[in-house]
């Protein structure tokens, strides 16, 4: 019995070995394990250990002990080779900036469509600037709503679809994505139920507002969630497709009595999801044939519980970004009696404007979070414990270089931002009311919080790199709690657009306090980076 296991611990240490080479960490040794139709359940009988993680710490010690009798795969290979010699290292760097970068802001070209869109004809996707207050307050709930319950289920998409696509597993991918996308929708569902539950015992808002509200949530929240595979798979241009499509087909209808403005709304949000998953659909069938599996199996219960913080975090960081909102819009100068949180147009005009800033900014985060990857995976290949010394020191140095690329890129972009202030063909060459000195004094002031979180969020993906989610999950949320409180005391005792400074004080916190995280990790680098 004893030999039998032996045996086939072996063989299956050479299967991983021959499929993944060096893996990069113990959840991805898992990830190899469930797509090989491994079940926790049978680990102890059929390989001696309890359960599928010890199986995956004991292969990933074995793969990682002796690095030159590692079979390598061809990635690793390829960046050895380049690392050889340093001035093509210098080339590659640039390049893995230059791609990371613009891969990861490709998205906003449809933003761009819905811009001109509205700037053209007053009309996109889900705007309408013939709304009145009333009707704007409705549609901004509703999309607010829509990316908070959304966010969770966005970040375990992410976290947990990436992992198999490294894999080229994409049989499972391809059964986990659908399977996420509708356990996602469903819990899209029962929140805004929940939520409409509670307006009924808690009135709130009037029935037919809190439906409206609900409907714009759904679709909202749908569009986000069947957008997050696309990040996965390396195909965001079909987020410009879709947005190009459903705009394209609601267009010419706005003029049409027969259609109200709330209906061309859900038909453009209806016509950008289902050219999604059509497009996923027909993307599956085709890379179903390159998959490198054929057994495909992975337990639900288990994908629940490995992705709780994931999910949590991005339920929260989106929550982070709407808090300076509500608190702003609730406060008695703004909102009335019939609804609490009432939409205010020029607040919202100056953080519109500092998240654009945010967006062109963002886009170094994922080129942080390739190069931390490329040098965890040097770690692995090459590093042994007499040079972790100098591991330690070039893991500090990739870190200030990215903090530093954050100072660098954030200075043309604020120049942009200037020239939307005040440029001949800025914000007020294309709206008839121009800018005010508030929507100038809220867009200051979220353009130095986003500054922050966005060094914040790279000092978590760190964090989260090295598997200290629950320390990012309690720090983000006692920057949730500074947001509101320290919102509501300067937007109540002050002027409600104060609330934004609410905002900025919670990044500045979120941001030492992941980095003061850092700090501890980095000195303990040689058990982190093995996780």
């Amino acid at each position: 019995m004893v030999k039998n296991i032996e045996k086939s611990t072996i063989v299956l240490l050479q299967k991983i070995k021959d499929k993944i080479g060096s893996p990069v960490s113990i959840d991805v040794v898992v990830a190899t394990l469930e797509s090989l139709g491994i079940k926790s359940e049978n680990v102890q009988d059929d390989f001696g250990y309890k359960d599928s993680w010890e199986l995956a710490k004991y292969i990933f010690q074995e793969l990682t002990l002796n690095a030159k009798s590692l079979i390598k795969n061809e990635k690793q290979l390829e960046y050895e080779s380049l690392n050889e010699n340093k001035p093509k290292k210098v080339i590659l760097n640039a390049y893995l900036f230059f791609k990371q970068y613009f891969f990861s802001t490709s998205y906003l070209l449809a933003f761009a469509i819905q811009l001109t869109s509205i700037i053209a004809y007053g009309f996109s996707i889900y705007i309408y600037t013939g709304f009145n207050h009333v009707q704007s307050t409705v549609v901004v709930l509703g999309i607010v709503i829509g990316m908070i319950i959304s966010g969770g289920f966005i970040q375990v998409i992410g976290n947990q679809v990436s992992k198999h696509f490294y894999l080229k597993d994409y049989k499972l991918v391809e059964q986990m994505t659908f399977f996420l996308l509708k356990k996602g929708a469903f819990f899209i569902i029962s929140s805004i139920a929940l939520l409409f539950f509670i307006n009924l015992i808690l009135p709130l808002y009037p029935l037919k507002t809190a439906l409206l509200i609900g409907a714009y949530a759904f679709w909202v929240a749908l569009l986000f969630l069947v957008f997050a595979p696309l990040h996965v798979i390396k195909n965001r241009k079909i987020i410009l497709l879709a947005t190009l499509l459903a705009t394209i087909v609601c267009l010419p209808l706005t003029g049409n009595t027969f259609f109200n403005i709330y209906q061309l709304h859900f038909l453009g949000l209806f016509v950008a999801i289902s050219t999604v998953m059509i497009f996923l659909v027909f993307y599956f069938k085709f890379k179903r044939k390159e998959s490198l599996s054929s057994e495909i199996i992975f337990q639900k219960g288990a994908l629940f519980y490995n992705n709780l913080y994931p999910f949590l975090y991005g339920v929260l960081i989106n929550l982070f970004f709407f808090i300076d909102r509500i608190v702003a819009w609730s406060s008695t100068k703004v909102s009335n009696f019939f609804m609490p949180i009432y939409y205010e147009k020029d607040y919202e005009i100056g953080m519109d404007i500092s998240i654009i800033f945010f967006l062109l900014l963002a886009g170094i985060l994922e080129y942080g979070n390739t190069s931390l990857f490329n040098l965890l995976n040097e770690y692995k290949n090459k590093i042994v414990l007499a040079n972790l010394k100098e591991y330690k020191r070039k893991i500090r140095k990739l870190y200030f270089k990215n903090i530093l690329l954050v100072f660098l890129a954030a200075l043309p972009i604020y120049l942009i931002i200037l020239y939307i202030f005040y440029g001949n063909w800025g914000y007020n060459h294309f709206f008839i009311e121009p800018l005010k000195s508030i929507n100038i004094k809220v867009a200051n002031a979220g353009i130095i919080g986003y500054f922050f979180l966005c060094i914040g969020m790279l000092n978590s993906s760190y964090l989260l790199s090295m598997k200290k989610q629950k320390e990012v999950l309690q720090i983000l949320s006692f920057a949730c709690f500074l947001n509101i409180t320290s919102g509501l005391i300067l937007s109540r005792l002050f002027s409600y657009e104060d609330s934004v400074y609410g905002m900025l004080i919670a990044s500045i916190a979120f941001t030492f306090l992941s980095l003061k995280e850092n700090i501890k990790v980095y000195k303990n680098i040689d058990y982190y980076a093995t996780l």
